[in-house]
């Protein structure tokens, strides 16, 4: 009988699960809010393993940085409680002594596409994840490298000049859900980035305006990334991934930007991904085989 596999996607305001066999074949698939405090998290995954049972063991993705062997969050993410604590003993602990993986959210995503997704053709390849901020993932010869640091490609982070209010401003501030809510604030209205791509696409000038500030910082973004890393495709995974308009857009941008600049020579392949939500716990998976967990 094939093996199964409990993986986990934990973000900032939900938990996505599934039950994976051993070639990526997702049997059941459910999402919760998640819980606001460690203990009660826990007793989310408890619950969730029970009902899943039986499997091997169990493949979480994670935000932050993550430490994946010593099995600890140690900052950066939208799940404060997670962080500084022995979260990989935990679970195992309340799922049976099940053998857990950890990995970053963003590296798992990087992961599940190079596995069953847009860059299963490829040996090199830099991922750029977009949701409410931008996380990155480098594949280099076929492997992940996540950095000594565990920091690599957390191109989220880079400097894209300027500061407000003391603060840096990085490529994480402009991303499409951000210009909605400056829109939402300046209109008094609710709007995400899906509405507000819209709006910019039927006319609306002020719409387009901050979606062109999105584009803008995408396209120095993967400017950066393509000098950084020289990769073979630059993929483009979240939410935003499924708009085909935003990828051209993205690629019409990078092309304005750079002609006639001195890197015009270099125009980067740049693609949507292709697995979708199931990209960070196929990843998950895919890690969990990778780091020697059986």
């Amino acid at each position: 009988m094939e093996k199964r596999y409990l993986c986990l996607d934990v973000g900032g305001t939900s938990i996505k699960y599934a039950v994976c066999g051993e070639d990526g074949q997702l049997f059941s698939t459910g999402k919760v809010d998640i819980c606001k405090a460690l203990e009660a998290f826990l007793d989310q995954v408890q619950e969730i393993y029970e009902e899943s049972a039986p499997v091997e063991g169990i493949a979480g993705s994670f935000p932050g940085e993550v430490h994946s062997e010593e099995g600890v969050i140690y900052g950066i993410s939208a799940v404060e409680y997670l962080h500084k604590c022995p979260l990989k003993q935990m679970i195992s602990q309340r799922c049976g002594g099940k053998r857990v993986s950890m990995v970053n959210d963003a590296n798992a995503a990087a992961l599940g596409e190079a596995w069953l997704g847009v860059g299963k053709k490829y040996k090199n390849i830099a991922f750029v994840i977009v949701g409410s901020g931008v996380g990155g993932a480098v594949i280099e010869n076929g492997e992940l490298y996540p950095g000594s640091t565990m920091n690599k490609a957390e191109i989220g982070n880079f400097l894209m000049g300027g500061e407000k209010d003391g603060r840096l401003l990085c490529w994480s501030e402009f991303t499409l859900e951000k210009e909605a809510q400056r829109y939402s604030r300046e209109h008094n209205k609710e709007m995400d980035g899906r509405e507000l791509a819209r709006l910019a696409r039927e006319g609306d000038r002020e719409a387009a305006g901050y979606v062109n500030e999105f584009l803008h910082y995408m396209a120095v973004g993967c400017v950066s990334i393509q000098f950084a890393y020289d990769p073979e495709i630059i993929a483009i995974g979240g939410g935003i991934s499924a708009n085909p308009w935003i990828i051209q857009e993205i690629n019409r941008t990078y092309r304005e930007l750079v002609k006639g600049q001195q890197m015009e020579y270099l125009m980067p392949t740049i693609v949507a991904c292709e697995m979708g939500n199931n990209a960070n716990l196929l990843g998950a998976l895919a890690y969990y085989f990778k780091c020697g967990v059986s």
